[in-house]
């Protein structure tokens, strides 16, 4: 089977297209026939900084068909459409096939295309522990989004006002009408917007972008930040009288779907900007890296 592999640090062109024998599948896996798989900055950023041990198949999220089980396996049969977020440590993803688990995976929504369902996974985990596990944010209160219309975002804005929360977002002024659409209730353009002026009005700030001295002074005291980048510094937050965390995504089937069941209630919706074939893999990524679509992009199989 083709897989997008890589073998030593450095460079997005690093990353090549192998073919590499079928996954074997134990007792308490299935085995599954890739479709598509959603592309996250982890992607990218991991062929520069090495995040994980190599030589390892790139990619988390999935979507696809179940084409055997192991014998332990009760959730799921030959023939369902699932998708899921794979083992961090391991990735994997960016292939033909993978061997999983069935806690990494979830029913595949039943309004989604293969193309759509693969988008869902790591960015809909992300901003749900972010906006309630982390934040535990309320109905009426008033949280702020950065880099909202990105794939993290779009998502954090739609959970928000589920919840009954009043929601800006951080984005260009060009986004304002396509977040009105997922329904922000109001952006604050970054690239003319002086900070300094805005009023610290926010309960929580969900924050992607590693932008804390410009969010963190918009909370009132007493407020929540959190970040899926880097945590701030203990003085700014003492400053603010805010609390301040910051996570990293894991996978949760049982988060996952719940997210399923909204999706297919009409009350989330995903985008995506662009797709690439998975032999493409490289120039996808680079195109990741520029940092300027909107919502997701993924590789179809």
């Amino acid at each position: 089977m083709k897989a997008i592999r890589i073998h030593e640090k450095g460079a997005i062109d690093n990353i090549q297209t192998e073919d590499i024998p079928k996954p074997n599948i134990n007792p308490n896996q299935v085995l599954v026939k890739v479709k598509a798989c959603g592309i996250n900055p982890v992607d990218w950023k991991s062929t520069i900084y090495g995040y994980f041990q190599m030589p390892y198949t790139l990619g988390t999220d999935i979507s696809g068909v179940i084409e055997a089980v192991g014998s332990e396996v009760t959730e799921y049969k030959v023939g369902d459409q699932v998708i899921g977020s794979l083992e961090w440590a391991t990735q994997g993803a960016f292939a033909e096939y993978v061997a999983t688990e069935p806690k990494y995976l979830a029913p595949k929504p039943k309004n989604l295309n293969f193309e759509e369902a693969a988008a869902v996974p790591l960015v809909s985990l992300t901003a749900w522990q972010g906006v309630f596990d982390k934040l535990n944010l309320q109905k009426g209160q008033k949280i702020l989004v950065q880099a909202a219309a990105g794939g993290v975002g779009l998502f954090a804005i739609q959970f928000a006002k589920w919840k009954g929360a009043e929601v800006i977002g951080i984005a260009s002024q060009k986004n304002e009408s396509f977040l009105k659409s997922f329904g922000v209730d109001g952006i604050i353009d970054y690239k003319t917007t002086d900070f300094s002026k805005i009023s610290p009005d926010f309960d929580a700030v969900f924050d992607s972008m590693a932008s804390s001295e410009l969010t963190i002074p918009l909370l009132k005291k007493g407020g929540s930040y959190v970040s899926i980048t880097a945590k701030p510094s203990e003085e700014l937050t003492a400053k603010h009288h805010v609390t301040a965390s910051n996570f990293l995504f894991h996978s949760n089937n049982k988060q996952l779907k719940t997210i399923v069941d909204l999706i297919e209630q009409d009350q989330i919706k995903v985008f995506l900007d662009k797709q690439f074939a998975l032999t493409e893999a490289k120039a996808a990524l680079k195109y990741q890296h520029e940092g300027h679509s909107k919502g997701k992009n993924v590789l179809v199989v």
